[in-house]
Formats: C-alpha cells, structure tokens, sequence
C-alpha cells in the first residue's frame, strides 16, 4: 500500500459509502494516514451525501469534515432499534434582553402557543455551526462551533433590519454556495395600512376591509472559513393580497427567483438585478406548497402537483416594491399554464400547506426521480384513542425536455395512528435510504378525547429506501395497492429530547444530523425562563 499514489488512494476511496471509507481507514497503517488527513475526500463525499444543500465554509479542517460525513452513521447508531441514548448536552443561546418584546399573547387564536411571533425567528444553517436568528432590530449569525465543541456560542454576524412594526419570520433559508446562504424573512402586518418607513403613498392602492399587508426581505449571507463575514440586501417587496390563512410552507428561493403562494395566488418575484429592476409575475391558483426542481417551480396540494417552466414566464417590474395581488385584481404578467400530474388519492383530504402535510426527501437530485410524502387522513372507528393519520409516498419522474413524459407515481403508504404522537412535525435525511422524523405534541392541544399532557420530542429511524419495485409502480387509473404496499408506522421511535419542566411545550425546532445538534425553542412564562436551547447529540460517542 506504501507504493500506491495518493490520487489513486483517493479515487478509490470516494467511490466508497462513508462507512466502507471508515472501515477500509482500519485496514492498515498506510490507508489510516492516507483518508485521516484527507479534506479533499471527505469534503466530496459531503457534497455526494447533500448535494448543494450543506455551507461547506462550515467545516475547516479535514477532521470536522469526516465528522459531518459520519454524523448520519453516528445518529443511527444513538438512536437504533433497542437503544437507550443519554440525555444530550445543552447550552443556551445568550439571551439579548434589551430586545426582548415579552408580552403574553395567548388568546382564542393561539390557543396552545404562547408566542407564536416567535415560532420561526431561528433556523440552522446546512451544516449545524451556524445559527440565524432575527428580532424587530437585528438579523444574526451565531457561530456553534464545530461539531463536538460546547463551548458558547458566539455572534459572528450582527446587521440592523429594523423591523418596527412586527415581528419578522424566518420564511426560507438556502445554501447558494460554499460560503453563502439566501435568507428569506417576512413581516406579516396586523393593520391594515402600508409600512410608513417605506415611503409608500397608501392613496394609490386599494385598501379595503379584506386586505392583508406582508412584506418580504432577502439577504445574502456570507460566512467564508477566512475571510470577513458579510451581510448583503438583495431585495424587498411589499405584497397586498386577501389570504387569510396560515402561510408556513408557501414560500420557496432558488438562485435569483422567489416562489411565494397566498390562497388562491402564486407570485414568482426575481432579485437578480438591482434592487430597482426587481421583476414579478403571478397568477391564480389554488392554495399549495412550492419547491423547484431542474428549471421549473412546483405546486403540490392534496389533489395533483403542477409544474410551472420559468423559461416561459413573462414579467413586470416590481416598481417601487410593492404588488397588488388582492382578489379581483389582474395578473401581473404572464405564468403559462402548468403541467400537471394527478395523486388520485381516495377518501377525504384536509391537506394544508404546513411542514407536517408535505415532505420533500431531500437532497434533491439535480437529475432523476424526486420523492416526497403527502398527509392523507383517514378515518378508522375502530381506533378512537389515536387520530388516524397515514401518509403516501409518492415517486416523481421529471423530464424538462418532454414535461408530458413526466410520471407521478404512489409507491407506499404509511399508518402513523399507532405512535406516540399524532404527526410528524418535519423530516431529515440520513444515509443508505434512512431517514428521521421528529415528532412532538403542542402542549394545550385540546381535541375531543381530551387534553394530551405530552411535550417531549421524539425521533424515529425508518430504514426504506427510496427506490420503488417494479411491480408497485404500474401506471393506472386506480393506482392498485399491492400486498407490502401498506407499512405500518414511520420507524423505530425514541425519545430525543424531555421537556425542562411539565408545563413546558415546543414551540419551535431545527435539527442537523450532520453536527448532531438541535436547537428548541419552549415556550415561557416570564423573561427568566429559557428561550433558545441547544442540544448537541454526539458529545458522549466515540468517533466511527
């Protein structure tokens, strides 16, 4: 082995799944030191293993990459069938009480959280070191350290935004290179007026009883493992549109172009130019969550998934920055019509557009089949203690080339009532066809069957690839539903993380397997409780 080039060793090595790369580094003292040192192998088995949705500035030195590489190994391992992992290792995220806005707001509306203008104000960037947070005044970046370091987290970013009349929402973040991230934020506004701190003249536009007043901000982050950290305004729109409901996953970015849904509206709003070159389109639709995949933006409800070709959209300038979207307004532009593929699903569907209805595996290929998993609810008497909840997997075969060669296809469907919680609140990748899901309760959650006194989180490992049989996907118009089609449960459970005291609920949750961290935000009840609290998972594990 002392006789084979490095660049061979290497080749040879990234070929290989990341636990055959841990096993052949034991084979011998020549291959240990050849893969230990090697940043160049690790960091492209990352890029394999996540695609373009991992900041790979995040990882300095060729230990912290072949960490990551090994934290999806290291997850399955604490949390595998018949394991009892310790409780993970915490730290608080500092806590700047000068911008604290502490006002109970719990009411008829929010029945089971008690801030809810706080429940996606943080997110973790691909990756786990670094955390965005936002206020009504500051956007910033907090460096976690390295997976396996506690040491306090510290701010590396700090940029004034301003957000004087409401509080601002953390709608989307994105990796758009090594060292940058798109963030996405919105302000949502309780009256009915435009932003005075704009300077818009409110006299020009049509504000009625039903009209709803959202603004939308977006950034470039910079973060280069040397170098000065940087934040940049690529953009902003004010959006007046009639949509009452709750927007969570109505909101996409990929390179310059925004996706955003509000009812029955789609807008497609692009930032690559300056800020006063801003273009928008939009039309009419029904309500559904959005993504894009190889060229094209998809809309995905409980009925069927529509894809929309951004080559073929015909724009108008966003002006000043503001749009009319409101019912009964024309279009802006022009979206031809979509594409579409049907799920033929049966029975009752009361799809919505939150993280729980719609899963989208990722990461996503840049070519080939995409899958995802769409909430299905049905109703079973027979089990009158659990809500009868299942999910269908469906498979997407995408040709840009020839849209109408496109196939959607079921391939399974999953039973969710035996678990210890109701649904799923999101779901993450691992490795070799292994995913996780994170599932809690709100705590106040009151349904017919009385109040559910649970509030722990809760992972569950479901090793089944994505890769349908042959035989379950036949193209048909009642989409049969062979024997093994049916799985009962989304994997193996275990409890993740306990609640701090019984009266405390999850209002909102991040998790990276790569770093083994995940950051909670519980709810509280004077400014002294805990607000932001970070769990890092692999402390205690030895390396793989």
């Amino acid at each position: 082995m002392e006789k084979l080039p490095i660049e061979l060793g290497i080749l040879v090595a990234k070929e290989l799944p990341t636990r055959d790369i841990c096993r052949l580094q034991q084979t011998c003292k020549a291959f240990y030191d050849l893969i230990e040192g090697a940043s160049e192998l690790w960091r492209g088995r990352l890029q394999r293993h996540c695609g373009a949705d991992v900041l790979l500035s995040s990882f300095s030195t060729a230990s912290e990459l072949r960490r990551a590489c090994t934290g999806t190994l290291r997850f399955k391992h604490r949390y595998r069938r018949g394991g009892h992992p310790m409780p993970p290792t915490s730290r608080l995220l500092p806590h700047k009480k000068e911008d604290d806005q502490f006002q109970n707001r719990r009411s008829q509306y929010w029945p089971h959280h008690l801030y809810p203008e706080e429940s996606s104000t943080f997110n973790l960037i691909p990756g786990g070191r670094f955390l965005i947070t936002v206020d009504k005044k500051w956007l910033r970046v907090w460096d976690l350290g390295p997976p396996g370091i506690l040491n306090e987290p510290f701010e590396v970013v700090l940029h004034e935004i301003n957000c004087v009349d409401t509080q601002p929402i953390i709608v989307d973040v994105a990796v758009a290179d090594k060292d940058t991230v798109h963030l996405l934020i919105r302000e949502d506004y309780i009256e009915r007026r435009l932003p005075q701190s704009f300077g818009f003249d409110q006299s020009r536009y049509n504000l009625n009883g039903q009209s709803r007043v959202r603004f939308f901000r977006r950034f470039q982050i910079r973060l280069p493992d040397k170098g000065q950290n940087s934040v940049e305004g690529l953009g902003r729109l004010c959006v007046l549109h009639s949509y009452r409901g709750r927007l969570d996953r109505c909101a996409a970015q990929h390179g310059p172009v925004v996706a955003l849904g509000f009812g029955k509206k789609f807008l497609l709003w692009d930032t690559s130019d300056s800020p006063d070159k801003n273009w928008v389109a939009s039309t009419t639709r029904t309500e559904r969550i959005v993504f894009f995949h190889q060229g094209y933006v998809f809309a995905v409800d409980a009925d069927d998934l529509r894809g929309f070709n951004l080559t073929s959209v015909t724009h108008c300038p966003a002006g000043k920055g503001v749009v009319d979207i409101q019912d009964g307004t024309p279009d802006l532009g022009y979206i031809p019509t979509p594409q579409m593929w049907t799920h033929q699903q049966q029975g009752s569907h009361n799809f919505r557009a939150w993280a729980s209805d719609f899963m989208l595996h990722k990461p996503v290929a840049d070519e080939g089949p995409l899958f995802y998993d769409i909430r299905d609810p049905q109703a079973d008497p027979n089990r009158l203690d659990m809500w009868p909840e299942s999910y269908v997997r469906l498979c997407f075969c995408f040709r840009p080339d020839n849209p109408s060669a496109g196939s959607l296809l079921r391939t399974k469907r999953y039973r969710t009532a035996p678990q210890p919680c109701d649904i799923p609140q999101l779901r993450f990748p691992l490795d070799d066809g292994v995913a996780g899901y994170i599932w809690y309760d709100s705590l106040d959650l009151i349904v017919d069957i009385g109040p559910r006194q649970r509030g722990n989180i809760f992972v569950s490992i479901l090793d089944d690839p994505d890769s349908p049989e042959p035989s379950i996907l036949k193209d048909g118009s009642d989409f049969p539903e062979p024997a093994g089609f049916v799985v009962e449960g989304l994997g193996d459970f275990s409890e993740m993380i306990a609640r701090p005291k019984s009266e405390t609920g999850v209002l909102h949750l991040s998790v990276c397997p790569l770093s083994g961290r995940v950051v909670v935000l519980w709810d509280r009840e004077s400014k002294d409780d805990r607000l932001v609290e970070i769990f890092d998972l692999y402390d205690s594990l030895p390396t793989i």
